[in-house]
């Protein structure tokens, strides 16, 4: 048997070590000696301290080229940790700014013995929109059907009616409300009090202060009503012959909230042609879909027949 494997084997743990310890020590004089590196696409990033201001987009260019000097070591950890070129802006002055790079503002020249020698280009420039606070109306938007049985007795109400917005100007400019969370219709059995909170995706860089909403959906039971014996308002014409309706008279329905359905009055109802659809020469008929006027928000209708016959007789 070879006594070579026999001393290979042996104490093979220690021996083992004895070669990492020598590796090390081999490599920690190169880790200390004095080198030099060029990091590309370095990222410039902007620490905004000043609270009326805002950055409007990253800065251009958005990366830097910066070299270095320093213990191997150090630059070797650098380069794997890519830190930014911080620029700290306490104070904004217009919103198209110019800003002249300081190698300090490297992340990495603190580490010891980081020497920045240069960063290239050494000027960015910054896009800065000033932010302003208006008041803004909470709207809603409702989706579903309530329960059978329900109907809506008004619009939302909601409390409190208006929030804080604080942002950039010219999205604050464009917006005439702020929408809360959009709510089904199915999920409420009552009129109590629901608390919803601001859509998410209407914020987009704005602050809202308060960030929700009571929301009450007025609702009642449902009733129903007939309106029999209707008269089709038909246009008058300039010139005879006149249009005819067949038939003349149709039933209207109504179903609603039971305050909102029982407080019509069907002298106020009114059915009618449209405009647009009375353009017949004499001899001519078309079939028409009535439109029905005087129904108050919130109250449903249907008409029967739901469409007439429209004619213009020839003429003598």
């Amino acid at each position: 048997m070879s006594v070579v494997p026999k001393i290979l084997s042996r104490n093979w743990q220690l021996k083992a070590s004895a070669l990492a310890m020598a590796v090390l020590l081999w490599t920690v004089p190169r880790f200390d000696a004095q080198d030099s590196r060029v990091l590309e696409d370095v990222p410039v990033r902007v620490q905004l301290n000043d609270p009326m201001w805002t950055l409007v987009d990253e800065a251009s260019p958005p990366t830097v080229t910066v070299t270095l000097s320093g213990p191997a070591r150090e630059l070797l950890g650098i380069g794997m940790d890519r830190p930014p070129v911080l620029i700290p802006m306490d104070e904004v002055l217009a919103g198209d700014t110019t800003v002249f790079l300081r190698p300090s503002w490297f992340r990495g020249s603190s580490r010891d013995g980081v020497v920045v020698e240069d960063v290239s280009p050494d000027v960015v420039r910054l896009t800065f929109e000033a932010l302003d606070q208006r008041s803004l109306p909470f709207s809603i938007s409702l989706f579903g059907s309530l329960p059978q049985g329900l109907s809506l007795a008004g619009p939302p109400e909601i409390t409190p009616e208006v929030t804080a917005v604080f942002g950039p100007a010219s999205r604050i400019a464009g917006m005439d409300s702020i929408g809360l969370q959009p709510l089904d219709l199915s999920t409420v059995d009552s009129s109590g009090p629901i608390t919803l909170p601001v859509d998410s995706s209407v914020l987009q860089g704005l602050n809202v202060l308060p960030y929700e909403a009571s929301v009450v959906i007025p609702t009642e039971a449902t009733a129903t009503r007939e309106f029999p014996d209707i008269p089709v308002s038909v246009p008058r014409l300039a010139a005879d012959p006149q249009l005819q309706s067949r038939p003349a008279s149709v039933t209207v329905v109504l179903f609603g909230a039971r305050t909102l359905v029982e407080g019509i009055d069907p002298a106020d109802l009114r059915v009618a042609i449209p405009a647009n659809r009375a353009m017949l020469a004499p001899g001519e008929e078309d079939t028409v879909v009535l439109a029905v006027e005087g129904i108050p928000p919130f109250v449903g209708f249907r008409v029967s027949p739901d469409w007439v016959t429209l004619r213009r007789p020839a003429g003598s």
